[in-house]
């Protein structure tokens, strides 16, 4: 399927050499944008351009920016994308370590993608910025995930605070909330699929189908979206 406006159009995801950011990069290829990834491990696509990001640290974020407009000349689609678990503890077990890890990606990181990414895309009065959430942030799913949900709920309301306020720029800010997805993520917390059971289209979701919901919402089809959260999870919210 083609989605109108995305064709050489310069679009940088975070975490985007495995799971969901993977497939949303090759979604970008196939639609002939031009793709950086930003991440810290896994293998690029040959067909990207890749700059070792740590989306937890602000200077590394500013200099992933900086690569693209460098390179490439403006800065289109962002996809903050990049985020990790944790550990699957109890919250009064849970080390402080560990909270700084998973805050410090899942929403420090998403910060300062909007911080940079707002910079770049209010100079050239426009863009589309994807936050990716999670249905956890309105659901528990898995027990000991609290700090993972609380990360991506605060992503929800960045959103719209976001798209609030840089609107009068061009600039369309929007989250989306994937249910149950196929990636390693899922399985090291789900490893014998016992949550399909949960979801009322009994399946789990694939990057494609976030990839696909992703390259709709940065396209031409969806210019007068934003500020919203869509989810991507097979009613697994209306459940």
């Amino acid at each position: 399927m083609r989605y109108d406006g995305l064709e050489g159009k310069v679009v940088v995801v975070t975490g985007g050499n495995s799971g969901m950011g993977r497939g949303i990069a090759e979604g970008f290829v196939a639609q002939g944008a031009k793709v950086i990834v930003g991440d810290v491990n896994g293998t690029p696509l040959p067909q990207v351009l890749f700059h070792r990001t740590d989306v937890s640290q602000p200077e590394q974020v500013r200099a992933l920016i900086d690569f693209t407009t460098a390179s490439c000349g403006r800065l289109d689609v962002l996809v903050n994308n990049a985020g990790i678990n944790g550990a699957l503890v109890p919250l009064a077990e849970q080390t402080e370590t560990g909270i700084d890890a998973v805050l410090g990606v899942n929403l420090k990181g998403v910060i300062y993608g909007l911080k940079y990414g707002l910079l770049a895309m209010t100079r050239q009065r426009g863009g589309v910025i994807v936050n990716i959430a999670s249905v956890q942030g309105m659901r528990p799913i898995h027990a000991g995930a609290s700090i993972y949900a609380a990360s991506k709920a605060a992503v929800v309301s960045l959103t719209r605070s976001a798209a609030h306020e840089y609107g009068g720029h061009g600039i369309r800010v929007v989250a989306l909330a994937p249910g149950p997805i196929d990636t390693p993520m899922l399985r090291a917390a789900d490893p014998h699929g016992a949550i399909v059971d949960s979801v009322p289209l009994q399946r789990i979701g694939t990057s494609n189908d976030v990839a696909a919901a992703v390259l709709w919402l940065a396209s031409d089809a969806a210019s007068y979206v934003s500020g919203v959260l869509l989810p991507v999870d097979g009613a697994f919210m209306a459940a």
